[in-house]
This record gives structure tokens, sequence and C-alpha cells, in this order.
């Protein structure tokens, strides 16, 4: 479903603040992968996600979505085929907006733009249905300003905007980062939730180490802009936090800096 061929980024070239944040990365997700992705800071995580989503071009690689090459192509040209949660709960949401008018803003994304009749009888249940799948009672808010929600509220409702037109591939660029563990640990289990029910094909940066095994079916790990660890199956179940990073420092002879980790 994803394919990253060779991808390289540098940033500020030619300056001394010149910077490799992709050097020449490998990666291949089958549909229905759910990765996790985790390094220390800088090691290129957000910066592949960028890259995926198209938010700059990179300087030599390649980018293919189930078989489509999109490595030239703009950001809002990827809108059908990639949707994402970014780790600020106000960024995936228009706070003036009401629920149902964020959500049918995500529900016509990728269609045909023409002149179209307010929300329907039928899409606003739709809604009402979609949103009390959250449990946070939500479907009996729908036209409420979405500036009234809680961070985790609002983010859960970015989860679901993103999910309702099936994307090919879902990116959570630490999605739940800013919020209290009782939000994030609700939040993550939705995240689940969607992921098996629609079968999506995800990639999630985590700077939480457990969460990065107990979550989805493979882990990467990133340095110095490479994947250096891909582990999964037998090798993952069976993985600790200890092992983990003692794998680390075999992998790229240093020790990993866990100043924004969380270890367990």
């Amino acid at each position: 479903m994803l394919t990253v061929r060779n991808l390289v980024k540098v940033f500020n070239r030619g300056t001394i603040n010149e910077k490799k944040a992709l050097d020449r990365v490998l990666l291949e997700l089958v549909p229905n992968d759910f990765v996790t992705v985790i390094g220390s800071n800088g090691a290129g995580k957000s910066t592949l996600l960028n890259a995926v989503a198209g938010n700059f071009l990179v300087d030599s690689g390649e980018i293919f979505i189930d078989g489509k090459e999109i490595t030239r192509l703009p950001a809002h040209k990827r809108a059908d085929l990639i949707s994402r949660v970014f780790q600020d709960p106000l960024s995936g949401t228009a706070g003036s907006m009401t629920i149902e008018e964020n959500l049918i803003m995500a529900f016509r994304r990728g269609k045909t733009r023409r002149l179209r009749r307010a929300i329907g009888p039928q899409e606003r249940e739709f809604f009402r249905d979609k949103l009390e799948k959250l449990g946070l009672g939500l479907e009996n808010r729908l036209t409420h300003r979405v500036s009234l929600l809680s961070g985790g509220q609002r983010q859960a409702l970015t989860l679901l905007m993103a999910t309702l037109q099936k994307p090919k591939l879902l990116l959570l660029d630490e999605h739940t980062a800013a919020l209290d563990p009782k939000t994030a640990a609700k939040v993550l289990e939705l995240t689940c939730d969607v992921t098996e029910q629609q079968q999506l094909t995800t990639l999630m940066i985590t700077h939480n180490l457990d969460h990065a095994l107990a979550f989805g079916n493979r882990t990467i790990m990133m340095h110095e802009g490479r994947v250096i660890l891909d582990i999964k199956g037998i090798e993952r179940s069976n993985m600790t936090i200890s092992r983990l990073l003692e794998m680390f420092e075999k992998a790229s002879g240093s020790h990993m800096n866990t100043d924004r980790m969380i270890l367990a």
C-alpha cells in the first residue's frame, strides 16, 4: 500500500545548518499494516510523514501509494489517498464551525466541487451514528461549535474526520502526545477500533516505547534519517523495551537519546 524507495531530503543545503533529514529511506507497507515509528529527536520520523503527505518535495527517491507514484504530486492532490492526524488537537478541526459542519467538510473531501444543499437528514443521522461509537456524547452536540470541546474530544473528532472517507494511508503524528494519560488511552483505543474496523494501513509516530510495541503489527526505528530496525511477527511479540534499546545501540552504534521517550 505504501512503498518508499531511497528517499533523500536535505534541509538548508550548502549552509552551516545543512541537515540530511532523510538518507536513502527504504520502507514498504502492505495493506492493513499498522506500523509504529520510534526514534530519537531528529531521527527523521516527522520528516518521513511530511514527505509522504507532500508537505515538501524530496530531493530524490520515489513514493508509491497503492501502486500509484505520488513523488511529485503536491499535498492537495494526495488528499484523496492520505489522511493525517497531528499532535495538536486544534490542527485538524475548524473551531469556529459546528461539529456537523466539520464532519460534512471531511465527508465531502475529494468529491466534485459544485453547489450543494445543506446537510441533509440522512447525513446528519450518519454523523450521529459515527459519533455515538466514540462514546463521548458528541452525537447530541452536532450544532455545537468545535471550540467548546476538550482537547481529547477534538482529537477524537479529528480521527473520525480523517477516516470518514476511507484513506489508502492514515498518518498519525504523535496524535496523543498533547493529551493527558487517561484521554490519550481513550484516543488510542478509538484509533485501534477505527483502524481494525476499516482495515486501514497506518503509520503512527510515538515517543512511548510501550505503545510502540503494544499497538499495531510492526515497529520501525529511525536513526539519522534511516530506518535501522523493522520488528514484526514473533520477534515483536516477544520484544521488551530493554531489548529494544539494546538492538538500537547495536544497530546504530550509539546510545538512544530517551529525553522525550516514555519508557513504560
